[in-house]
Parts: C-alpha cells; sequence; structure tokens
C-alpha cells in the first residue's frame, strides 16, 4: 500500500494558520502507514485500543427529566419558532459516490425505528446535512459531532468529484425532527478528508469533517467518543446506527441496531438496516454508560458497511476535533 492514504487534506473558504499536514503531526516519520492486509478478523492485530471520550453538552435551556408515560414532544417544541418543510428540501437527493449507485440498504425485514423527538443523548448528537456543491447540486447525507466544533461524516458528503469537488457550503442541523429544529443549526465552509479519498476515490478511506464556524451548537448539544478498537473488541460487538434515511419523511431520524458480522483493515461490515442519506452516520458501541463511535457508514450490499476507525483514522479525527 502506497504511503499518503491517510494524509490529511482540507478545504476551507477561509485562509488557516497552518496546513493539514501540520495539523496531524508532518515530519514524523511515516506515521500514515496503512495497516497490511485484509480478510475476515485479521490474525494481526490493529495495536493498542485507543479512546476518545463523549460530552453531553451544556444544557443553556433545562433539562426535562424522565418520567414514564410522560411525552415531551410539546413541552420542548412550545414557544419554538415553526420550522416549515418546503419541496425543495423534500426533494434533495440522497447522495451516494457516482460509481456506487445504491449505497445503504434495508436487509431482510425493516424494524428500522422513528427517533422522536430526537432531542436527547444520543440522538441530538447526529446530524441532518444539507449539502450545496460548486456545480449548484444540493445533496443530504447524515453526520454526527466530535468536537465543540467537529462533525464527522462520509468523505463522499464532503468531496464530490462528480459535482466538482469540495462542498461549497454544508448546513448541519442537530437532533432534527421533521419540521422541528429544536437547536436551531450551523453552516460550515471549512472540510477534511484524506488523500485516500479525494485524490484515489478509495472507498477504504470514505471518511471526512466539517469544521463549523465556531463551538456554541457543538457546545450545547455535545459529542460522540470515539475509539479505534482490536479485531477482537469488535468480534460479534452488538454496534448502534442512526441517522437521516431518504426512504423516511425528511428529516426524521431512524435507529436500527446489530453485530459485527465482520472486520477488514479499514471496514466493518454489519446487517443493520440503513438507506441512502444515512451515509456519514455514526456507528458506535454504547458501554458502560459510554458511547464510542468505531465506525463511519458509509456503503451497503448487505451486508452493509463503515470505514473503520483505526489507529490512522483515530489520529486525524482527533486532530480534527481539536480544530
Amino acid at each position: 500500500m502506497a504511503q499518503g492514504k491517510h494524509e490529511s487534506v482540507s478545504s476551507s473558504s477561509q485562509p488557516s494558520p497552518k496546513s493539514s499536514r501540520e495539523e496531524v503531526g508532518a515530519g514524523t516519520s511515516n506515521p500514515y502507514e496503512s495497516v497490511s492486509g485484509e480478510g475476515a478478523f485479521l490474525k494481526e492485530d490493529q495495536g493498542p485500543e485507543t479512546i476518545s471520550e463523549q460530552f453531553e453538552g451544556k444544557s443553556d435551556t433545562g433539562e426535562i427529566e424522565s418520567a414514564a408515560g410522560f411525552d415531551p414532544t410539546r413541552a420542548f417544541n412550545e414557544g419554538m419558532p415553526m420550522q416549515f418543510l418546503t419541496d425543495e428540501l423534500t426533494s434533495l437527493e440522497m447522495l451516494h459516490p457516482e460509481e456506487y449507485p445504491n449505497p445503504e440498504t434495508v436487509c431482510g425485514n425493516d424494524d428500522r425505528v422513528r427517533i422522536s423527538p430526537a432531542t436527547a443523548v444520543p440522538w441530538r448528537w447526529i446530524c441532518q446535512l444539507i449539502i450545496t456543491f460548486p456545480n449548484g447540486a444540493r445533496s443530504r447525507c447524515t453526520g454526527w459531532f466530535i468536537g465543540h466544533r467537529t462533525v464527522m461524516t462520509a468523505g463522499h458528503c464532503v468531496f464530490s468529484r462528480g459535482n466538482g469537488g469540495w462542498a461549497r457550503s454544508i448546513e448541519v442541523i442537530p437532533g432534527l425532527d421533521a419540521a422541528s429544529r429544536p437547536f436551531g443549526s450551523q453552516v460550515g465552509t471549512s472540510f477534511r478528508s484524506v488523500t485516500g479519498w479525494t485524490s484515489s476515490g478509495d472507498h477504504n478511506y470514505d471518511y471526512g469533517a466539517i469544521i463549523l464556524p465556531n463551538g456554541d451548537l457543538g457546545n450545547r448539544v455535545g459529542w460522540f467518543g470515539f475509539a479505534s478498537l482490536s479485531n477482537a473488541s469488535l468480534n460479534n460487538l452488538l454496534i448502534n446506527n442512526s441517522g437521516y434515511p431518504g426512504d423516511k419523511p425528511f428529516g426524521t431520524q431512524w435507529f436500527n441496531a446489530g453485530r459485527v458480522a465482520n472486520a477488514t483493515a479499514r471496514k466493518i461490515y454489519y446487517m443493520v438496516d440503513t438507506f441512502g442519506g444515512q451515509s456519514g452516520s455514526p456507528v458506535w458501541r454504547y458501554q458502560n454508560g459510554q458511547r464510542h463511535a468505531v465506525g463511519i457508514h458509509a456503503y451497503g450490499g448487505c451486508p452493509n458497511s463503515a470505514t473503520r476507525i483505526t489507529a490512522p483514522v483515530f489520529n486525524n479525527m482527533l486532530a480534527w476535533k481539536n480544530v
């Protein structure tokens, strides 16, 4: 495997005081060399496990206690300005790589459940993305907070060669629930990915990030932790996924869960139900009260698959988190 596949690259409408290579530790001795080999649960491990912790956010409007039988939907929405859906929004296409027309799949019986309202942890960490590309195309994906300014997603959601390259802008809407935007939104114009995706279009490196203008939104809603897990820890792991699929009403978040069916050096496979529009959504482990993403969902085919958070992916995410 040629070096440079995990080299971090960025796009921004604003000048940056330092380059992306400086952000991820340029000058060290080959820090992004990929683990060699593919196949079912590799005999050679990925190295020690590393974890970045979650943050539940700092509410500035108070919280509603969880009480059996109480539906908080009206309480959450009382006093909030009404948000109206438009024909333009509901008709937005689900984004996928040009050569991969069916990136997400419902496997067998559809047992997804709707998350409504999406104002509690972890649902509010998950975002509807409205993307505008240089050629004028508008599409939708899913993203999730990993830091006060940083939203992870699939690489093809921030960089699409068929639509002119780097996105022009991406609106990030956490906890969107149909017409309700309980936390508002922010628009990002600064993006990150790696050369394995932007230069080579290699599906093994299909991940990226949105850097928001400030940390107001992320500090309010909080964010996922993330982890680079060993093969042994991933083997048969119970995982969760939630996002904004295009086969459901616009802006509604849907959840499903299952077990890891297989893992390779750079991918995680599972039979969790997804659909177009969920590209970029988190695949996470919930354990001991902590939620750590272990993959970035991007492709389908039953099994569906995520870009695995390996040590090089983790290091890039950590650098992007701390921008």
